[in-house]
């Protein structure tokens, strides 16, 4: 019995430091995004917001999308006064590297985040010659539709001329 419930806990614990994400489309982040950059990553530092420890990325934004860009966005986790903390399918974004994001500012904090956890992160990429490129990786945490149904993610690429294409259509019209 006392073995049964260590297996029982063990899976608890595994179980439970998993994210689980709500699957959101292009479309559904499109909309909902309050901003979508392209940009490089330039530093970053870490904060602490009550029991929450945050993790500033600086952005140096070249194509702003979507919205007003942001000189930062915050993602949950870090180390702050000796404490760390890390959160299941949160990203680390890479001093240097170039993304395009989806974010969303938080009405309550005003705190700008990464809108979906990775699912509003994609990796910039192009050629000499060739279409610039972005995409993002099958997402390997649990996924749920709209109805809680456990859903697999896949892997997105398409071009970034292609995203604006499809960022314009999901505008609201602008007013003569």
């Amino acid at each position: 019995m006392l073995r049964r419930s260590l297996i029982l806990g063990l899976v608890f614990v595994a179980v439970s430091s998993a994210a689980t994400l709500v699957q959101l489309s292009m479309d559904q982040m499109t909309q909902s995004a309050t901003a979508i950059v392209r940009a490089t990553v330039t530093g970053s530092a870490t904060s602490r917001t009550g029991s929450m420890i945050y993790t500033h990325y600086n952005l140096n934004v070249t194509d702003t999308l979507k919205g007003t860009a942001p000189a930062e966005v915050a993602l949950p986790g870090g180390v702050a006064g000796g404490l760390r903390q890390s959160f299941p399918g949160v990203p680390q974004l890479q001093n240097g590297s170039e993304y395009v994001l989806f974010l969303w500012k938080s009405p309550s904090t005003g705190i700008i985040h990464l809108l979906g956890l990775t699912q509003g992160l994609f990796d910039v990429t192009g050629q000499s010659g060739s279409p610039t490129q972005i995409s993002r990786a099958r997402i390997g945490e649990t996924m749920l539709n709209a109805s809680g149904q456990i859903v697999q993610d896949r892997a997105i690429r398409m071009t970034l001329d292609d995203l604006k294409l499809q960022v314009r259509q999901n505008l609201p019209p602008t007013k003569p």
